[in-house]
């Protein structure tokens, strides 16, 4: 069904034009977040349920809902709520009828809107590098987003352990040594990412601009961006959850992929040698990393002769790198005690540095992370 004929459906039935438009501003915000949470049940003790309160995330009548049920576009089954100890969280969801005739209702909203959008974007041009390159995509829901709270720990940007995108992109840590003979090798890990995602190379590029957005330095552009935008609602802000909890202070962006065509169009080219240096410095960081996380030295060398090789068009020099790597660390070590120098002369399974104080070494690659998302800025 297009969405032509859906209107000139409600209009036969006799629904006003504030309802109609109502219904399409609902599709629209569907297509966006093709889930969201429209009611939330609080439980008492002993099993008591109270009365259904709407959420914010959906400013829409009862009748909207009904609407859309009847229609076939939506779907409130058990399959998309979130049973919770307090509450549980019902969702409407977007059926495989409902998306095309949501995808008109949005795409019809964004032409409307699309000399803000491309105006907004030019006053905003210094972010550009970001919204390019820094979007995460859902896979589970098939859309991309932002964080609209800053990541604060080093590990969840960075760490193998958790759902951050270097996660996403490199493959969770290796298993425990007692479950093998050997410990994995940094070569390995590589080998076994590069299976699991068809051979794809690791984007370095994508990882530095998305792992700067979750800084707090990027995060309040990036909010500040949006924001406008949200008031069309042209993105969605939308609480964190899954299966079994909704992290309600947790809130993301969502995007839609048109949305982000516009982006594409109207980005502004980022020089050579800027990018280089760029993710020269992220690199630099991302090996100090795992330095501290126990990697050898011959590991973190290896990992830098991977990611020459999977970035070629790039232009890293590895002397380069290993150079900057040298610096930072020695620059840390002299500001924050933390860590030694680097172990020039150490065997390949040696450790790249000795560590003195993991809360403060923690700290200081933060707030390198942080100076890269202002450097981000400056980048056009």
């Amino acid at each position: 069904m297009s969405l032509e004929n859906f209107v000139s459906e409600l209009e036969s039935m006799g629904f006003s034009e504030e309802v109609i438009q109502e219904v399409l501003q609902a599709l629209s915000d569907l297509y966006i977040g093709v889930r969201i949470p429209y009611k939330i049940i609080p439980k008492g003790s002993g099993g008591i349920y109270y009365s259904p309160i709407r959420t914010k995330y959906w400013p829409y009548s009862d009748i909207i809902e009904k609407i859309l049920l009847q229609s076939g576009f939506v779907d409130t089954s058990s399959a998309f709520t979130v049973y919770m100890p307090e509450a549980n969280w019902y969702f409407l969801a977007l059926t495989e009828k409902g998306v095309a005739v949501a995808q008109e209702a949005y795409m019809s909203k964004l032409e409307k809107s699309l000399d803000f959008v491309k105006d907004h974007l030019q006053r905003y041009k210094r972010l550009a590098p970001i919204l390019y390159y820094g979007a995460i995509y859902d896979e589970s829901l098939g859309r991309i987003y932002f964080n609209s709270k800053p990541i604060e720990s080093i590990d969840r940007v960075l760490g193998f352990e958790t759902t951050s995108i270097i996660d996403a992109k490199i493959g969770k840590a290796p298993e425990p040594p007692q479950k093998r003979r050997t410990y994995h090798t940094a070569e390995e890990l590589w080998g076994k990412v590069k299976d699991i995602y068809g051979m794809q190379p690791l984007d370095m590029v994508r990882v530095a601009f998305q792992a700067t957005a979750q800084t707090q330095t990027v995060t309040n552009v990036v909010n500040e961006f949006f924001s406008p935008l949200y008031e069309r609602r042209l993105v969605l802000l939308i609480p964190s959850y899954s299966k079994r909890n909704v992290y309600t202070d947790w809130e993301k962006w969502y995007v839609t992929s048109e949305f982000m065509d516009v982006v594409k169009e109207s980005n502004v080219g980022i020089g050579q040698e800027k990018l280089k240096e760029f993710v020269t410095e992220f690199v630099s960081l991302f090996l100090l990393y795992l330095g501290s996380k126990h990697y050898t030295k011959g590991e973190i060398l290896k990992t830098l002769e991977v990611i020459l090789d999977e970035n070629k068009e790039l232009g890293l020099s590895y002397d380069e790198v290993l150079e900057r790597l040298r610096d930072l660390i020695q620059e840390i070590s002299s500001s924050t005690g933390s860590i030694s120098g680097f172990n020039e002369y150490g065997e390949p399974e040696s450790p790249p540095f000795m560590v003195m104080d993991w809360e403060r070494l923690d700290k200081a690659m933060m707030e390198y992370l942080e100076l890269l998302g202002s450097r981000a800025f400056s980048l056009v």
